[in-house]
């Protein structure tokens, strides 16, 4: 089995964008729209670059097992092919981090952790990851596949 691909979650957005899934708009960029969720039993906050009908970059926050008791949001993020090259993988996670901790500081949330489980391999997400998350990830083993990953955490304040 394979490290779970962010990819196949902006494809079945994709799908259900053009089916007429219902968003919402970000608070702070016109662009970007919002689905929350659950899956599994864990909230989901979706926050995708969708202009013209088309998802174009997508940064997905899952909930986890807290880390010392503080809540903790599993990251994926995702660009198609077509429009990769553009820094709009960097663009979404922050702009999803930030449309994250307002919305969680208005219901009290003090402050959260973020994490990334990026394959070594995974040059680009590594890239995203160490721009936005942490620069000093640590080495681990992907908990789906077995695969070596580098797994990035940040304590964000709201």
């Amino acid at each position: 089995m394979s490290m779970t691909d962010p990819l196949a979650a902006l494809v079945s957005l994709q799908v259900e964008v053009r089916k007429g899934m219902p968003t919402h708009p970000a608070e702070n960029y016109q662009s970007v729209r919002v689905v929350a969720d659950k899956k599994n039993g864990r909230v989901r906050y979706t926050y995708a670059r969708v202009e013209h009908g088309r998802v174009k970059a997508m940064s997905m926050f899952v909930s986890v097992d807290p880390i010392d008791g503080i809540a903790c949001f599993q990251i994926g993020y995702a660009v198609p092919e077509v429009y990769r090259g553009r820094g709009w993988a960097t663009e979404i996670v922050v702009q999803g981090l930030e449309e994250l901790r307002n919305g969680l500081a208005r219901h009290g949330v003090k402050q959260f952790y973020i994490e990334a489980v990026v394959g070594t391999s995974n040059l680009a997400s590594i890239k995203v990851a160490t721009k936005t998350i942490s620069q000093s990830p640590e080495l681990t083993t992907d908990s789906v596949s077995g695969e070596a990953a580098l797994a990035f955490t940040r304590l964000i304040e709201c």
